[in-house]
C-alpha cells in the first residue's frame, strides 16, 4: 500500500535538533505518520503540497502538566491564592461534575491545546470520582487526536455529592488523605487495561499521585509509589514544593528510600532548596514548571536554578481557570522571569540575555525528553513522528519577520497557528480545527457550565477550606 505523503514547501524550518540546521526556506516531507525528509528544495512526486511560504515551522509544543478536566472553568476566578484553588477546585468544583461534563472537558481541553500548537500533553487527571467518570475522561482525551500521557489520579476525592446533608462532611474530609484505597487500585488497573494497554500508542498510561506533601509520614507515599510502578506507567506525575511549609519533604524522603528515577515527573518545586534539586537530578527525574500560575500564587519559578544545575526542565499550562491554555504565554513568562533572575543575581553587571531559542527548546525537544518521548517527538528529524505546527508571520504585529524564534516566543499567539499535525494527521488546517463543529461544542460547554455551577452552589465551603488550610499548613493573613 502506497504511503500517504504530504510536502510542506517553503517554510522557515526550526528543527530544534543540533545535528540538523534550520532552513530558511526549506521543505519537509511527511510519509504516513513520520517525517521522511527535510531539505532546501525536495523533489517529490505524488505528494499533497502545502504552501508554507511566509510561515515558521517548528515541532509541536509539549505541555508536561495540565489538569485538562478543568476546561469548563475558564476564568472562574482570576485572583485566587493557593488555598482558594485547593478549596474551590480540588474540594468543591471537582465533585460537581457528572461523567458527561468530564468527557466534554477532556476532549475540548485537548482540542484547545491542539488549536494553539500543543501536540503532546501530560494530563494530570485527578477527577476519578467513579468508573463512569474515569471512562469519560479517558475517552474524551483519546478522541481529541492529541499525543500524550494520561495520568490516572489517585487522589481520594471527597465522597460528598452536592445537595447531601452537610453533617456528613467532617467524617468524609478525614478520609481524603487516607492510604490509597482498594477502589483506586482496581480502577486504575482497569483503565490501564481497557484504554492504554499499548505502551507505544499515541496516548500512554501514567499515574498522577495524591498530594504527598500533605502527609505526615512517608510510609503510605512509598507504598503508593511502589504499587504505581507495578502498572508500568510512562510517567508518575507528583506535585511538590507548592508551599514553603509542607508537612512532608517528598523529594528528600524519596531520595532516602532510593525511589527517585527517570519515571518521576515532579511538578512545580518552587520551594525546593538546591540540595533537594540535586537529588532530583541525580535520580534522573525532571521538573515541570507552570510559570504563569506559580507566579500568580506568589512562587518564583524554579527553571533558572534547576537548569543551571543541569536539571531537565519543561513547561506545563497547569490549569486554564487563570490563563489561556496555550504555550505562548508560558514561554514569554519564562523568558522574562529568566532574564530578570539573572539580572537580580548580578545587579551591578550586565548579563547575557536568555535567547528565545533556549525557551523554545524547553517547550519542545527538552520537554519531550523529560517525559520519555524524545525518541519520537519534540524535534523535526527524519524518522520521528510528524508532530509539528506552522505559524503565520505575515499579519499586522508580526510582519516583517527578522528572527523566527522571536516570532514564535515573543510575538506568537494561538490565532496565528495556521496548521497543526499530530502523527501525520492534520488536527488544524488553514486556521481551523479539522472536523470540529465549534458552535455545537460551545453550546455543550455552556450547558455543562450551568450544571456544574448549580451543583457547586450546594457544596458547603468552610469545612473544606479548613481542611486544606491544615493540609498545607497555610497561614491566613489579612
Amino acid at each position: 500500500m502506497r504511503a500517504k505523503r504530504t510536502l510542506f514547501r517553503g517554510a522557515t524550518i526550526l528543527t530544534m535538533d543540533d545535528a540538523i540546521e534550520d532552513l530558511a526556506p526549506g521543505d519537509l516531507l511527511v510519509e504516513d505518520d513520520r517525517i521522511a525528509a527535510i531539505g532546501p528544495s525536495l523533489a517529490v512526486d505524488d505528494a499533497e503540497i502545502v504552501d508554507a511560504s511566509g510561515m515558521v515551522m517548528c515541532p509541536g509544543f509539549v505541555d508536561t502538566h495540565r489538569h485538562t478536566w478543568q476546561t469548563p472553568l475558564h476564568g472562574v476566578r482570576t485572583d485566587w491564592n493557593l488555598l482558594d484553588y485547593m478549596t474551590y477546585i480540588r474540594g468543591m468544583y471537582c465533585i460537581s461534575y457528572d461523567p458527561e461534563d468530564a468527557e466534554l472537558a477532556n476532549r475540548v481541553g485537548a482540542l484547545e491545546a491542539l488549536d494553539s500548537g500543543i501536540t503532546t500533553l501530560v494530563d494530570h487527571s485527578h477527577l476519578q470520582l467513579s468508573e463512569a467518570h474515569s471512562d469519560a475522561l479517558a475517552e474524551g482525551f483519546l478522541s481529541s487526536g492529541i499525543r500524550g500521557i494520561y495520568c490516572y489520579g489517585t487522589y481520594r476525592n471527597l465522597a460528598f455529592r452536592p445537595g447531601e446533608p452537610a453533617q456528613r462532611l467532617p467524617e468524609l474530609l478525614g478520609e481524603v488523605n487516607g492510604p490509597l484505597n482498594e477502589w483506586h487500585r482496581r480502577n486504575a488497573a482497569r483503565v490501564r487495561q481497557k484504554y492504554f494497554s499499548d505502551d507505544s500508542a499515541r496516548v500512554r498510561f501514567g499515574i498522577a499521585s495524591r498530594e504527598f506533601e500533605t502527609l505526615s509520614e512517608a510510609g503510605s507515599m512509598l507504598d503508593e509509589l511502589r504499587w504505581a510502578r507495578t502498572l508500568a506507567p510512562a510517567r508518575i506525575s507528583i506535585h511538590v514544593g507548592m508551599s514553603a511549609n509542607e508537612p512532608l519533604d517528598v523529594v528528600r524522603a524519596l531520595h532516602e528510600a532510593g525511589e527517585i528515577g527517570p519515571d518521576l515527573l515532579f511538578v512545580h518545586g518552587n520551594h525546593l532548596p538546591d540540595e533537594v534539586l540535586r537529588m532530583v537530578i541525580d535520580g534522573g527525574a525532571s521538573i515541570s514548571s507552570a510559570i504563569e500560575i506559580e507566579m500568580t500564587y506568589g512562587a518564583w519559578p524554579v527553571v533558572e536554578r534547576f537548569t543551571s544545575m543541569g536539571g531537565r526542565s519543561s513547561l506545563g499550562i497547569d490549569a486554564t481557570i487563570d490563563f489561556g491554555g496555550d504555550m505562548f504565554g508560558q514561554m514569554r513568562a519564562l523568558l522574562n522571569t529568566w532574564r530578570l533572575e539573572r539580572s537580580l543575581r548580578n545587579p551591578l553587571r550586565m548579563t547575557r540575555k536568555v535567547h528565545q531559542k533556549k525557551v523554545l527548546e524547553i517547550a519542545t525537544v527538552r520537554a519531550a525528553e523529560a517525559i520519555g518521548l524524545g525518541e519520537i517527538t519534540g524535534s523535526l528529524v527524519p524518522g520521528k513522528k510528524a508532530d509539528l505546527l506552522l505559524m503565520r508571520t505575515d499579519g499586522i504585529g508580526q510582519a516583517p519577520m527578522w528572527d523566527p524564534y522571536a516570532a514564535i516566543v515573543s510575538y506568537g499567539h494561538a490565532s496565528l497557528v495556521d496548521t497543526v499535525m499530530v502523527d501525520g494527521c492534520f488536527a488544524k488546517r488553514r486556521g481551523q480545527l479539522v472536523g470540529i463543529d465549534w458552535p455545537a461544542v460551545r453550546t455543550s460547554l455552556q450547558r455543562s457550565k450551568e450544571n456544574i455551577q448549580r451543583r457547586f452552589s450546594l457544596v458547603p465551603e468552610q469545612p473544606i477550606r479548613a481542611r486544606w488550610t491544615q493540609g498545607f499548613r497555610i497561614e491566613i493573613a489579612d
